[in-house]
């Protein structure tokens, strides 16, 4: 910071309050403390400093650095926030005042420190695309590895990671990851291992490039599966509350499109995320075609939709969603929906991906064959067979499906087992 900038007029002062500090809504510029005189901040585009001014011998006008805040810095970092800044900022002033001389510490400048955790990941998603580039015009794979899935690890990181985003790298701590994949284990357990995945990656490429000292990540223990084992199997009972609840009301605009949506993945036992982006353009002659680039797995799945599916759909122009949202693009905010539909329903403790449990859990009491099975989950083959094994089982798997939505008609047809019992009594 030049000293000239210490000079800014008071126009864009307001008031500093922790809240203020916390949200960045401070404006840049100089903002005076209200209640230590010679405290002040400044707000620059990239850094927030504290400086303490006074009159030192002679009647000299001194200024001198305390330190620099970082937003929403989790604790024990080097981030000094409003509390700390005062009485770093009185105990200056009791030495000038006491006419001992002020000797203090120079803090390490954040730039000192290196990047920050945001801007480390920017670094490391612009390296990556860089060399898928040159890989495409060189003809080289080898770096094209993982870009189909960099977007979602990207989000995933940051997202998780907002909080962090502004500390510098070499203070993220081991405590601090562990915080976080606590709490997206309570939620998720599944994507608190897919963070830890993600966030490993990004961070031994940062201490190969000594961005940050080591990669603790591996040796974090991952919680997720060990957490909370998913079992989850709805029974017929809850198959029929769910499949009724969807009809609404919701109170939700999106309500209906995710009702049917619910429906739907119940019948064909496929993802969420590929259920929603499903347009009309993908529905051949009775097939669902998702290409390659548009599921998990990353391969051709091609599935025959039985009645029961079809009936969710609808009709539409090719390029329009299945399954649209009130504006017509994907449907957001599951979790609200799915908050309602537990509601509309009496049935709660279940996820979505828990239809796909459901589903396949019924083909294997039917006797179909695991390979079948996983075929229509669209699981990738494991080890070596999935190197030698490429069929794509199409009969084979949409019969299953078939199977599974006559199977289910049958349940939503009978009455339910509480009601038959209390009936017979």
């Amino acid at each position: 910071m030049r000293k000239n900038d210490l000079l800014i007029g008071a126009k864009n002062q307001m008031k500093i309050t922790a809240a203020a500090l916390n949200n960045d809504s401070l404006p840049e510029g100089r903002h005076q403390d209200h209640i230590v005189p010679g405290l002040l901040i400044i707000i620059g585009k990239k850094r927030r400093t504290w400086y303490v001014r006074y009159r030192g011998a002679g009647g000299k006008q001194k200024t001198d650095l305390l330190g620099y805040f970082v937003p929403n810095a989790p604790p024990k970092s080097d981030s000094l926030g409003l509390q700390e800044a005062r009485e770093k900022a009185r105990a200056v002033l009791e030495r000038v005042e006491a006419g001992v001389p002020v000797v203090g510490t120079k803090p390490a400048h954040p730039k000192q420190g290196g990047m920050t955790l945001g801007e480390l990941f920017d670094e490391y998603e612009r390296m990556r695309t860089a060399k898928a580039t040159a890989a495409q015009s060189g003809g080289g794979k080898k770096a094209l590895k993982g870009m189909k899935t960099l977007p979602e690890a990207m989000r995933t990181v940051r997202r998780n990671l907002k909080d962090y985003l502004k500390l510098p790298a070499h203070d993220f701590s081991k405590a601090d990851l562990r915080k976080v994949r606590d709490e997206i284990a309570k939620r998720a357990p599944q994507m608190s291992d897919r963070f830890m995945s993600y966030l490993g990656t990004i961070m031994k490429w940062a201490a190969q490039e000594d961005h940050i000292e080591t990669n603790f990540v591996p040796d974090t223990l991952k919680v997720g599966p060990g957490l909370v084992r998913r079992e989850r199997v709805l029974t017929a009972d809850e198959m029929r509350a769910i499949w009724a609840a969807c009809g609404g009301p919701f109170e939700s605009a999106n309500g209906a499109a995710y009702g049917r949506l619910v429906r739907f993945l119940l019948v064909m036992a496929q993802r969420k995320t590929e259920g929603a982006k499903l347009r009309y353009g993908d529905i051949l002659n009775g097939r669902w075609k998702q290409k390659g680039d548009s599921n998990k797995s990353g391969r051709e799945h091609w599935l025959a939709l039985p009645p029961l599916a079809l009936e969710q759909l609808g009709n539409g122009e090719a390029h329009k969603l299945c399954f649209a949202g009130e504006k017509g693009g994907v449907i957001g905010n599951f979790s609200q929906l799915k908050a309602e539909l537990d509601k509309l329903s009496g049935v709660s403790g279940w996820r979505h991906h828990d239809l796909r449990r459901t589903a396949s859990t019924h083909l294997q009491e039917q006797g179909f064959a695991p390979h079948i099975i996983d075929a229509v989950l669209n699981h990738a083959i494991p080890g070596v067979g999935g190197h030698y094994m490429h069929g794509a089982l199409n009969e084979a798997k949409s019969g299953a499906v078939a199977a599974w939505a006559k199977e289910l008609d049958d349940i939503l047809k009978r009455k339910p087992e509480i009601e038959s019992s209390s009936t017979s009594n």
